[in-house]
């Protein structure tokens, strides 16, 4: 019942914890080359990598987090389930709020390219809200006992 929920977390776990252990490696080894892709900025690329460093170990962090849920989703109860629905729905805010950042990058004259991840981010976003609705749902479901 609940498999497009875990497919959805697993796959989302997955993109988050690979995403933030090379968000992490390359701030350790590539601060430079990401101070050097930003504009004018005050700060040192030593600042820039140890900032890109704990970004990654965040992104990192979530990814398990979300593996983990999606794990316990299976044989989960009813308030694991709504804490499950919490994260999705939070995560679905989260995508819909940078595909809003992406369209206006692009309305201030960026890459075209943005909006093509404008979309990503917005049907990634209908997802987790799919899935924040199909947990929310099962975790309000109350089994009746036969009378």
């Amino acid at each position: 019942m609940l498999a497009f929920a875990r497919l959805v977390l697993v796959l989302g776990g997955t993109t988050l914890l690979i995403c933030g252990v090379v968000l992490a490696a390359l701030g350790l080894v590539a601060g430079a080359w990401i101070h050097s892709l930003l504009p004018e900025v005050v700060i040192n690329a030593r600042a820039v990598g140890g900032a890109t460093f704990a970004l990654g170990v965040f992104l990192a962090v979530a990814g398990a987090v979300q593996l983990a849920v999606a794990a316990a989703v299976r044989h989960a109860g009813r308030w694991v389930m709504a804490g499950a629905a919490v994260l999705a729905g939070i995560l679905a805010s989260l995508l819909v709020a940078s595909a809003v950042a992406a369209v206006t990058e692009v309305g201030r004259g960026g890459t075209p390219w943005l909006l093509a991840a404008a979309l990503a981010l917005a049907v990634a976003s209908m997802a987790y809200g799919a899935v924040a609705w199909q947990l929310g749902r099962a975790s309000a479901d109350i089994p009746r006992e036969p009378q």
